[in-house]
């Protein structure tokens, strides 16, 4: 599991700069073919727009499950240790427990501290804004953009 936690971070900020990358590249292809006349690329281009906007979408999704069954396994876990760390004040002894009080209160802070850092990371993968500019505009440009070209030329 460490090994996931260092790769996230990496592929999340990869992940946005290719979605920023791409999405200069689609206008900059659609403004050139717009400007050729080339009326059956320019709605081409609408197309691979809309699928790259549906990609994000689909690998938003898949992240963001992936952060909230980590912020659930992270709160069942948060819950079994408190359960311990109270059975352990109330006896007044630590009885089978490996860990001592104060090895159990670390842990728990140390895994309440996790949940927020899984929380955060789940709000930072806000990436509408991407998928509605990829997809709406793809669409249309895709569906519409045969016409465009020619009342331009």
């Amino acid at each position: 599991m460490p090994l996931n936690k260092q790769l996230i971070p990496n592929v999340k900020f990869l992940r946005k700069e290719v979605m920023l990358v791409m999405l200069v590249l689609w206008l900059g292809s659609s403004v050139l073919s717009l400007y050729m006349g080339w009326g059956s690329v320019f709605p081409a281009i609408g197309a691979i727009a809309l699928s790259i906007g549906l990609s994000i979408f689909l690998t938003h999704r898949y992240t963001s499950q992936e952060e909230r069954r980590l912020w659930d396994n992270q709160k069942e876990v948060q819950q079994r240790m408190i359960w311990r760390y109270m059975q352990m004040v109330r006896s007044g002894r630590q009885g089978s427990d490996p860990l001592n009080l104060e090895q159990l209160a670390e842990r728990i802070e140390g895994s309440f501290e996790s949940m927020i850092a899984s929380k955060s990371a789940e709000a930072k993968l806000e990436t509408y804004r991407y998928e509605m500019v990829y997809s709406v505009l793809g669409t249309l440009q895709w569906g519409l953009g045969g016409m465009l070209v020619d009342w331009i030329h």
